[in-house]
């Protein structure tokens, strides 16, 4: 008989420094679970949004190539006046991580924003702040070159309310008054005569409407009383705590000027289309070759209000290589802490702001002199 040899089983050695098989498998798996699970992160970080929004730089543009106007002269001009906008982000948790860390974005809460509104009724709202920042820019030009504007409107519309002020849990953005202690009021800038006319710790009864009742979270027609405060750069006048525009305000123009602000919304770039208009409507630099950028809203009697995004429109400023920048004057000490070797002005009106700009050889020194009335045919 052959003979049958078996080999003898023998279990096969390990390899030193070599894992068992089921630990290498089990590695493979972890690391697939955990780079499945930074994928999820990752993009739940780049998705989701966050009841926060980003404040970054925007951009600086030139306002004389925006304006066209018909029924007058222009002119070339030399320099420039620019308009300056923030970029408004809602925040996804990675953004909000950026703004945390880059001092040039600012992180502020959804109702800081919003209010009461959805983003497209706040969309709404902004564009027309916008319109009604361009109105007012055209009645103060016209006015300073001469011409007779008429007006009208219908109310103060609340556009944004002070944190701990006066007004917070009485008024929200998007109410309307159309009456102090029985006074009607036409115009933003009515409110605000009277509100300064008024000592702090009086109290005031308004007669509040709705900007639009069909805004989800909109408070009806009411009657509201309001202790008011102090006014912080002159404590003897009243201080309401609201910044507001006019609601329905029309003019009746002897000069047609249009703007193409494209997309940007707000009030705040009311300054700038108002010295952007001067510029081209007279012949010289208004801002005497310089480039010069202006932040701030314009009221009908020329005062120049506080805005939004201080920080980031210096930035804009610096990256856009602006030679001057003309800002409230409330806001200087802000806009001054950014501001490296920019030279920032504050201004309070027009007039001061044309003030400015004489001292470098434009402002007063290319427009008639005040008074000077101009004949439309």
């Amino acid at each position: 008989m052959a003979e049958h040899n078996e080999e003898e089983l023998v279990p096969t050695p390990e390899v030193v420094g070599e894992e068992p098989r089921h630990w290498s498998r089990r590695r493979r798996w972890l690391t697939s679970i955990g780079f499945l699970l930074a994928i999820v992160v990752i993009t739940l970080g780049l998705v989701v949004r966050l009841p926060y929004y980003v404040m970054s730089p925007g951009s600086s543009r030139p306002t004389e190539s925006l304006i066209s106007v018909s029924g007058a002269q222009t002119y070339e001009t030399g320099g420039a006046v620019d308009f300056l906008t923030v970029s408004l982000r809602q925040a996804t948790p990675i953004e909000a991580f950026a703004a945390w860390v880059n001092p040039d974005l600012d992180l502020t809460p959804e109702e800081d924003i919003l209010g009461k509104q959805t983003p497209d009724q706040n969309r709404d709202l902004n564009l027309r702040m916008m319109s009604d920042s361009k109105d007012a820019a055209q009645y103060q030009a016209l006015t300073r070159l001469g011409y007779i504007v008429e007006s009208k409107g219908t109310g103060a519309v609340v556009a944004s309310v002070v944190d701990s002020g006066p007004s917070v849990n009485a008024l929200v953005p998007g109410d309307v008054i159309v009456r102090v202690n029985g006074q009607q009021i036409s115009f933003s800038q009515e409110l605000i005569n009277v509100i300064s006319a008024t000592a702090p710790g009086s109290t005031i009864t308004l007669d509040v409407e709705p900007f639009d009742s069909t805004i989800d979270g909109a408070r009806p027609a009411r009657e509201v009383q309001i202790v008011l405060g102090a006014r912080e750069s002159d404590p003897t006048k009243g201080f309401l705590g609201v910044s507001t525009f006019t609601r329905d305000l029309s003019f009746k123009y002897p000069v047609q000027i249009s703007i193409d602000s494209g997309r940007v919304g707000g009030p705040s770039a009311g300054l700038a289309f108002t010295l952007g208009i001067l510029d081209v409507m007279t012949p010289g630099s208004l801002t005497g070759g310089l480039k010069v950028s202006a932040t701030g809203t314009m009221a009908i009697d020329g005062t120049v209000g506080p805005i939004g995004g201080i920080h980031q429109k210096v930035m804009a400023s610096r990256r856009a290589g602006v030679d001057l920048m003309l800002v409230p004057a409330s806001e200087v000490d802000e806009a001054r802490k950014y501001a490296g070797d920019l030279r920032i002005e504050p201004v309070e009106s027009l007039t001061q702001a044309l003030e400015v700009l004489t001292t470098v050889g434009g402002g007063n020194l290319v427009l008639p002199p005040v008074g000077t009335a101009i004949t439309v045919n």
